[in-house]
C-alpha cells in the first residue's frame, strides 16, 4: 500500500494575519541583552532639574567614562559637585574640563568660584581674571575678584575691583565695609574717609564703622580723634570684645599709661583671656619700674597666646636687666621668629653676644641690622621716586 505524505512546504504557507501581527511586534522587540541603558545628558539635567544631585553626579560620571574627551559632560560634572559642595572634586572636574577644551564658556568662573568657596583665594585669583576678561563688565566676577585679592591681603588690587562693586551696590554695607578695610591697610585714607562717610549714612549709629573711621584717623596720626570715635562706638555698644583693648592701644601709643591701664583692664572683663591686653599691661608695668608684676603678666600673656612679639622683646630685656642672659636669647629669638625684618631683636641679640664673648655671633646680628637698615632706606627711596610730582 502507498501512502502519499503531505510535507510542509512554506511557498505553500499562508499564514493569518494575527499571525503575521504576532512575528512583527516578537520581531520588533529587542533582546533583552541588547536594550540601551547608555545615560544621557538629558537625564542627568532632569535628574538636577529635580534636586537629585548624588543621582545626577552619578549619571554624569557615568557620561564622563564613556565619552572621556567630552568637555561640556566634565564642566557639568564639576556643577553638580560644586552644588553639592563637593569643591576638590568639582576643580578636578573643571581642570579635566578646561585641558580638553579652554575656550569653554563658563568654566573659568566656575572654577575660580569653586576655589574661592574653599578659601583658596591664590587660586581663585587667576581664574576669575580670565572670567573678567571675557566678561568685563560683569559686577559677580569683579566682586569675587576683590575679594579673592582681599583674601589675600593683596589691598591695592582688592580696592580697584572692590571699588566698582560698591558703587554699583551703593546700599551693601558689607561690600563698603570691606572696601574701606582694603582702603585702610593700603593706607588710601582718602578712600578709607569716603567709604565711612557712605557707611555712617547706611548705619549710623554702628560701632563697627565707628572702629573703622578710629582706625584711619590714627594712620592719620590723629591719635586724639580716634579715640574719640572708639568712645562713641563704646557707647553704642560697651560689652563688644576689642573696642576697650583697641581704646587702650591709643592711649598707650599716646604714652597716656593711666588711661592705658583701665582701657586694658575693662577689656579683660569682657574678655578675660585677651593676651594682647595682659601683655600691653606687662609693658606698661615694665615701663614703670615694676619688673616682677612686668614678667608675671608677659609670661602669663605667651602661655596664652604664643605669638605676642611685644611679649618677648619685653621678656628678654627684663631678664638682661637681672643679667640672666641665656633666658634672654630665648625670649629674643622667639621675637625674631615671630618678626625678622625688625632690627630691634636682632641688635639686642648682638649685645648679649657680646658680653657672652661670642663676638662671631654678635658680629652676625649686628651685620643683619644693616642689611634691614639698608633695606628700609632702599624701600623708603623707591617709593618715593615712585611718588608723583604735585
Amino acid at each position: 500500500m502507498n501512502f502519499m505524505v503531505d510535507t510542509f512546504s512554506m511557498r505553500n504557507f499562508k499564514p493569518s494575519a494575527i499571525v503575521l501581527l504576532m512575528l512583527i511586534a516578537l520581531l520588533a522587540r529587542p533582546a533583552r541583552g541588547a536594550q540601551n541603558t547608555k545615560p544621557s545628558p538629558a537625564d542627568a539635567i532632569a535628574l538636577e532639574q529635580q534636586g537629585r544631585l548624588a543621582e545626577a553626579e552619578q549619571v554624569w560620571l557615568a557620561i564622563t567614562r564613556d565619552n572621556p574627551n567630552d568637555a561640556e559632560a566634565f564642566a557639568s560634572l564639576g556643577v553638580v559637585f560644586s552644588r553639592e559642595q563637593k569643591y576638590p572634586e568639582a576643580t578636578a572636574a573643571y581642570r579635566k574640563a578646561i585641558a580638553l577644551d579652554p575656550k569653554l564658556p563658563g568654566i573659568q568662573l566656575n572654577w575660580g568660584l569653586a576655589e574661592f568657596k574653599q578659601g583658596n583665594f591664590e587660586a581663585a585669583i587667576p581664574h576669575l581674571r580670565s572670567a573678567l576678561a571675557a566678561e568685563p563688565h560683569s559686577l559677580q566676577i569683579t566682586t569675587l575678584l576683590g575679594l579673592s585679592y582681599y583674601g589675600e591681603k593683596h589691598f591695592e588690587d582688592a580696592v580697584k575691583y572692590l571699588q566698582v562693586a560698591a558703587d554699583a551696590n551703593p546700599d551693601n554695607k558689607e561690600l563698603h565695609q570691606t572696601l574701606a578695610q582694603s582702603c585702610l591697610s593700603a593706607k588710601n585714607y582718602s578712600c578709607a574717609r569716603d567709604e565711612f562717610g557712605k557707611l555712617e549714612r547706611l548705619d549710623p549709629d554702628s560701632s563697627a564703622v565707628h572702629l573703622l573711621v578710629a582706625e584711619a584717623l590714627d594712620g592719620e596720626g590723629k591719635t586724639v580723634e580716634a579715640i574719640a570715635e572708639v568712645q562713641t562706638a563704646l557707647k553704642i555698644s560697651p560689652q563688644e570684645p576689642n573696642l576697650n583693648f583697641v581704646l587702650g592701644h591709643l592711649y598707650w601709643e599716646a604714652e597716656r599709661y593711666d588711661k592705658a591701664v583701665p582701657a586694658f583692664e575693662a577689656e579683660l572683663a569682657v574678655v578675660p583671656n585677651n593676651a594682647m591686653a595682659i601683655a600691653y599691661l606687662g609693658d606698661i608695668a615694665m615701663k614703670q619700674g615694676d619688673n616682677q608684676k612686668a614678667l608675671t603678666l608677659l609670661r602669663k600673656a605667651v602661655a596664652l597666646q604664643d605669638n605676642v612679639r611685644l611679649a618677648f622683646m619685653d621678656i628678654g630685656s627684663i631678664l638682661v636687666d637681672q643679667e640672666q642672659y641665656k633666658d634672654a636669647l630665648l625670649a629674643f629669638r622667639q621675637a625674631v621668629k615671630l618678626d625678622s625684618t625688625q632690627t630691634d631683636a636682632h641688635f639686642r641679640l648682638g649685645h648679649i653676644y657680646q658680653v657672652l664673648g661670642d663676638n662671631a655671633a654678635a658680629e652676625k646680628e649686628f651685620a643683619q641690622v644693616r642689611e634691614l637698615k639698608l633695606k628700609h632706606d632702599q624701600d623708603i627711596a623707591s617709593k618715593l621716586a615712585k611718588k608723583p610730582a604735585n
